[in-house]
């Protein structure tokens, strides 16, 4: 819901396409990630960007420090708790948060891990939606395009639509790199665990063995750095001075997108547990 509901809001407070696009990708899937995965690709600004974060912050925090309670009253069972935690709040590392939040207060392990699993699934949105976020930007700047050119100057405009739209079906325009790699490794790990889970269940073999332990450092100790020094780019090339002025629509879509996508969330997992 919040792919529908905040493109729509987004215009309707007038914030820029660039802005609504990464509150849509920030809130509906995985927060910061999302957002400087999307950034690249539709030309964003520094001030687009910090507006984004600040919101995924601001109402990821939010909800890491209050979803705990709130769905615990709400919710029949951990695992629907879980996948409310999992569904309702932006980054990975706040649904973790969280999620280890409840199990420490109420003493459910099980809202942990149905958590993160829900988490780590709706990370896999990313496949589509960075893609599918990036092709409606290119056409809406190409209507614009359109609309600001006169009628002697309307053929010539055709031909540039034309051009752009075949070169986005190219995976060097319509999929950032950032893509690329994340559905790599997470094939890379999945054909891996399938072809050496079943001996592995018998007698652990060097080559499970070496490959856990690769697979564990890379997802456990090297990422932990690589997104570190990807957080440190975003936060050197931001001032708080693109903040000035920006006034209250853009934190009111990004907070009603939020309820909207954790509302969404309770609805479905109501429905189904």
């Amino acid at each position: 819901m919040g792919m529908l509901y905040i493109p729509f809001a987004g215009r309707m407070a007038g914030l820029k396409n660039e802005l609504t696009y990464l509150l849509t990708a920030g809130t509906s899937i995985c927060g910061v990630t999302a957002i400087t995965a999307l950034a690249p690709a539709i030309n964003a600004t520094n001030r687009d960007i910090a507006i984004a974060v600040a919101n995924t912050v601001a109402f990821g925090t939010v909800g890491m420090l209050a979803y705990p309670y709130l769905f615990h009253s709400l919710c029949i069972t951990p695992e629907q708790a879980g996948v409310c935690l999992g569904v309702s709040i932006h980054d990975t590392s706040q649904v973790l948060g969280s999620a280890m939040s409840y199990k420490e207060v109420y003493g459910e392990e099980m809202a942990l891990k149905v958590a993160a699993v829900t988490k780590l699934t709706r990370n896999l949105g990313l496949i589509g939606a960075i893609p599918g976020l990036t092709y409606f930007h290119a056409k809406q700047q190409n209507a614009s395009k359109v609309d600001a050119k006169d009628k002697n100057q309307y053929v010539e405009g055709k031909a540039n639509i034309k051009d752009t739209m075949s070169g986005l079906v190219s995976f060097q325009k319509y999929v950032p790199s950032f893509l690329i790699a994340f559905l790599g490794m997470s094939t890379l790990r999945t054909i891996g665990d399938y072809t050496l889970i079943g001996d592995a269940a018998v007698s652990p073999s060097s080559t499970y063995l070496a490959f856990q332990q690769t697979m564990d450092f890379i997802g456990n100790d090297f990422s932990k750095y690589a997104l570190g020094t990807a957080m440190a780019g975003v936060g050197l090339s931001t001032s708080t001075d693109s903040l000035k002025g920006v006034g209250w629509r853009p934190f009111a879509v990004g907070g009603t997108g939020a309820l909207v996508v954790g509302g969404t969330g309770f609805l479905v997992s109501s429905m189904l547990m």
